[in-house]
């Protein structure tokens, strides 16, 4: 049984006020995935990526456009195959999504 902390278990998923994570695609994946999200005007972001114990494993930041926008994740960007919850802040709102790397 995965025990998550506390950051982890407080996660909305999906739709959180007016920003949308989509599911990440390839998911699993073994290299990489493209992760996909709607935001309502331009922001600054931030995407964390926690391991299945909870612990923040990389941190993206940047500026995006409102509309559709996608970030690729690479295998570099996590430890080692598993399952992970990306999270993604925004001045709209937060939303998380699991993923899984082969």
């Amino acid at each position: 049984m995965t025990v998550y902390n506390h950051d982890i278990q407080d996660f909305p998923s999906g739709v959180s006020g007016k920003v949308e994570l989509l599911q990440n695609a390839p998911n699993p994946f073994i290299e990489m995935t493209l992760l996909w999200f709607r935001l309502p005007d331009a922001a600054q972001i931030m995407l964390r990526i926690f391991d299945s114990s909870g612990k923040e494993v990389n941190t993206r930041t940047g500026q995006y456009q409102s509309g559709e926008q996608h970030i690729i994740l690479h295998r570099s960007d996590f430890q080692e195959p598993g399952f992970y919850t990306c999270r993604l802040e925004t001045p709209f709102g937060a939303a998380s999504r699991k993923l899984v790397m082969y």
